[in-house]
C-alpha cells in the first residue's frame, strides 16, 4: 500500500511539474512568438520600404525618360522652327494649319503642303493632282508620308515611312535618285526644269543648274559635305543650312529680305515660290 501511495504521490508531483512545465513552455512560446512577430513586422516594413524605394526609382526613371523624350521633341521642334511667316497664296489657311508639330512644309507659291508628327497632312488648293492622289484617301495601314517637297512646273518629291519615294522631275535628278543608296534629307527645285539640289542625310549633296550665289557659298565653304537642307526658288532664290547651325540665303526679293531681316539668326528654314512668294520658319 505504501508503494502504491508513493507512486500516486509521485504521479501527482510529476503532473504538477508537467503543468508548470507546460505553462513555462507556453510562456516561452509566447515570448518567442512575440519576437517572431516583431521580426515578421520588421521584415514586412523592410520589404515595403524597399518596394516603395524601388517604385520611386522606377517612377523617377520613367519621369526622366519622359523628360528626355519631351526635351528631344522640343529640341527637334526648335531646330525645325516652331513659328511661321510668309507671303504665299492662301496664307491665312497655311497660318491656321501651321503649328509646332509640323515636320515639313513646302511651297510653290500657289500651293503649300504640310506634314505633321502624327503622320497627318494638310495642303492648300493648287497641289498637283499626281501628288494629291498619293495622299488623299490613303489607307491608314499604308506607310505615312515623312518628307515632301514641291516646286514650280508641278515638280515634287515625296518619301514614305517604308523608305519608298516617288517624284516628278528632270532626267538628271531621276538618274541620281535611282542610283543613290543614301537617304534624301531635302530636295529643292529651281528656276528651270533641270534645276535641282539634293541633300543627303550624311551631309553630302548633288545639284544641277543652281544660282551662282549658292555656288559661291558652297565654294567659300570649300565644298564641305555637312549640309542639312537647301531650298531653291523659281527666281534665283536660295537658302542653305549646315550641320553647325549656320545658314545662308540670297536672291530673295526686297519684300522677303525685309521680312526675313526682322528675325535674323532665328530663321530655321525658308522656301520660295512663283511670283516672289516665300515662307520661313523661325524659333
Amino acid at each position: 500500500l505504501d508503494e502504491e501511495t508513493a507512486a500516486k504521490q509521485q504521479l501527482q508531483s510529476l503532473e504538477a511539474e508537467r503543468s508548470q512545465i507546460d505553462q513555462q513552455i507556453q510562456e516561452a512560446k509566447g515570448i518567442l512568438n512575440h519576437f517572431e512577430e516583431k521580426r515578421r513586422l520588421e521584415e514586412a516594413k523592410r520589404l515595403e520600404k524597399k518596394r516603395l524605394a524601388e517604385e520611386r526609382e522606377e517612377q523617377e526613371a520613367k519621369r526622366q525618360q519622359v523628360a528626355r523624350l519631351v526635351a528631344a521633341i522640343d529640341s527637334e521642334r526648335a531646330k525645325r522652327g516652331t513659328l511661321f511667316s510668309g507671303f504665299v497664296d492662301q496664307a491665312d489657311f497655311v497660318s491656321k494649319q501651321f503649328d509646332e508639330t509640323v515636320t515639313v512644309i513646302s511651297t510653290s507659291g500657289n500651293a503649300t503642303i504640310l506634314l505633321y508628327e502624327g503622320g497627318s497632312w494638310a495642303c492648300t488648293s493648287g497641289i498637283t493632282k499626281l501628288l494629291h492622289n498619293k495622299l488623299n484617301g490613303r489607307q491608314r495601314t499604308l506607310p505615312k508620308a515623312t518628307y515632301v517637297a514641291i516646286g514650280s512646273m508641278d515638280r515634287y518629291y515625296i518619301r514614305f515611312s517604308d523608305g519608298k519615294s516617288e517624284w516628278v522631275g528632270c532626267d538628271g535628278m531621276t538618274a541620281l535618285l535611282n542610283k543613290e543608296e543614301r537617304t534624301v534629307a531635302s530636295i529643292a527645285f529651281g528656276e528651270d526644269w533641270n534645276s535641282y539640289f539634293v541633300v543627303f542625310t550624311d551631309g553630302g549633296w548633288m545639284y544641277e543648274s543652281i544660282p551662282q550665289g549658292l555656288i559661291d557659298v558652297i565654294e567659300r565653304r570649300q565644298r564641305r559635305g555637312d549640309l542639312t537642307c537647301v531650298s531653291l526658288g523659281p527666281n534665283g532664290e536660295y537658302y542653305v543650312a549646315a550641320k553647325n547651325g549656320r545658314s545662308w540665303w540670297g536672291g530673295v526679293s526686297s519684300k522677303a529680305s525685309k521680312a526675313i531681316g526682322n528675325f535674323g539668326n532665328r530663321i530655321r528654314f525658308m522656301d520660295f515660290g512663283d511670283d516672289y512668294t516665300y515662307i520661313f520658319r523661325y524659333s
